[in-house]
């Protein structure tokens, strides 16, 4: 990549027996809870980033610390729980290969850098109807994010945690006026559920974060608490 290095990191918690993104991409990072980091080295994870627990106990501290605290120039992050490398056009394919896999995340990286984008996400959709182009640039994020430090602008902030993603999304389209989301490329995930995920959510919680969301973006944001689903409105 032109000289520029490209880190790859997998937050994780709670899930050493259970992970799998390691074995589709050789050279990755696992980020983990000092009190957990054990626990992964037993499961035979390679490579561990094991943080004091208070600096990563949550997805939000845990993104800002490995941008803040990495070496690489540009930052990839990935959920544990992935189970496939996908592309998808007319259907999806999945990818076996693990040098395609990797070469598909450095070439995304590469054309971020290129456009001197700040940040880059999948889509949160794999289904073959939601394929519109190769690539788009605003919408809501999967498990794959790309940063280039050099232009990202943005910090996960916990007064809208079970949002930060798209919050994020929306300060670097008002900063740097697109993001790059990858179409045709995406992942197979678990759903988020409590033991090691991110969805300790009470609906207090996502009122509050839905109205906060609201009281920033304006008419950029509208939240429908019928099916608990964001919608975003940015023209480009």
């Amino acid at each position: 990549m032109d000289e520029l290095r490209l880190g790859i990191y997998v937050p994780s918690c709670g899930r050493a027996k259970t992970t799998n993104t390691y074995k589709l991409i050789d050279d990755c990072t696992y980020v983990v809870r000092k009190s957990e980091e054990e626990e992964y080295r037993k499961a035979g994870i390679p490579k561990i980033w094991a943080v004091d627990d208070e600096l990563i106990d949550n997805y939000v501290k845990v993104s800002n610390y490995i941008n803040d605290n990495s070496e690489e120039d540009i930052i990839f992050t990935i959920d544990d729980d992935v189970d496939a490398f996908l592309y998808r056009l007319d259907n999806t394919v999945k990818i076996e290969d693990k040098d395609i896999i990797l070469s598909e995340i450095e070439r995304i990286a590469q054309i971020i850098v290129d456009l001197n984008i700040g940040f880059g996400a999948e889509d949160a959709a794999i289904t073959p109807w939601n394929y519109v182009s190769e690539f788009t640039f605003k919408g809501t994020t999967g498990a794959m994010r790309w940063y280039n430090k050099k232009a990202y602008k943005s910090r996960y902030d916990e007064k809208v945690y079970h949002n930060c993603d798209l919050d994020v999304m929306l300060h670097e389209l008002l900063v740097n006026r697109i993001i790059l989301r990858p179409m045709y490329f995406c992942v197979d995930a678990k759903t988020d559920t409590n033991e090691g995920g991110n969805s300790s959510k009470t609906r207090q919680d996502q009122i509050d974060c839905a109205n906060e969301m609201k009281r920033r973006w304006g008419r950029h944001f509208d939240y429908n608490f019928k099916n608990n689903k964001p919608k975003i409105s940015v023209e480009r």
